[in-house]
């Protein structure tokens, strides 16, 4: 490997841990605007709402929420 091969790859790992920075308040924010989006078409058992965000090895983000509802609201017909 080259040492510009090697600047690479630590450029490359440098960039990606830093996207790692994941700030709780962004965090916050984003549950509670799914969890509101939510509470409009479903009744939420509980305001339980499991929500992760996790970095892949290549930078890009994984975002997971979990929900359990009791029953989706009847909405009305759109003609």
């Amino acid at each position: 490997m080259t040492p510009a091969n090697i600047g690479v790859e630590r450029l490359k790992k440098v960039l990606i841990s830093d996207k790692h920075f994941n700030p709780e308040r962004i965090e916050e924010v984003m549950k509670s605007d799914i969890l509101g989006i939510l509470q409009n078409y479903t009744d939420l058992k509980g305001e339980n709402l499991n929500f992760n965000i996790e970095v892949n090895k290549f930078g890009g983000y994984h975002i997971t929420v979990d929900a359990t509802c009791t029953r989706l609201k009847v909405l009305g017909s759109i003609t």
